[in-house]
């Protein structure tokens, strides 16, 4: 099965954002352990419901970001949020139903998109944000 470990690696170098991240993966590994435990439906529920709202609010602080610094690739970033929310849901559910598959599913499906995301959209995103607030900074000065 595979790891959830933020590592610098990972990093965005928006320490908002790069915090957001780390909880997420924290939260990924809290309902691995739980699932290698051999944890019920009910007992991993607060976990998957605790995950689905960080990751809700973290997509929808990076749009007000996006939106708030003129990021040019904001409709491309924010499909890939809507895909990933629905994604969500529909994991959400086949698991409230007892489907005993669907969580080590939903792992799978998050190693690979927080990966890929972070990596590539996340990291534009970072390099841009970053360089709008030294712009901001400099026409302050």
């Amino acid at each position: 099965m595979c790891k959830f470990e933020w590592s610098e690696r990972h990093a965005v170098h928006v320490p908002e954002v790069d915090d957001e991240h780390q909880l997420l993966f924290r939260l990924c590994r809290d309902l691995q352990v739980a699932i290698a435990a051999g944890a019920t439906t009910a007992q991993v529920q607060p976990i998957l419901d605790e995950l689905i709202a960080h990751a809700a609010e973290h997509f929808s602080h990076e749009e007000r970001q996006m939106r708030a610094a003129g990021y040019s690739h904001y409709a491309w970033h924010q499909r890939q949020h809507h895909a990933a929310r629905a994604k969500l849901v529909w994991f959400a559910r086949r698991i409230r139903r007892g489907n005993a598959s669907a969580v080590r599913e939903l792992l799978d499906f998050l190693q690979g998109w927080l990966n890929d995301h972070i990596g590539i959209a996340d990291r534009m995103l970072g390099a841009y944000l970053r360089n709008y607030q030294r712009q901001r900074t400099a026409r302050a000065s």
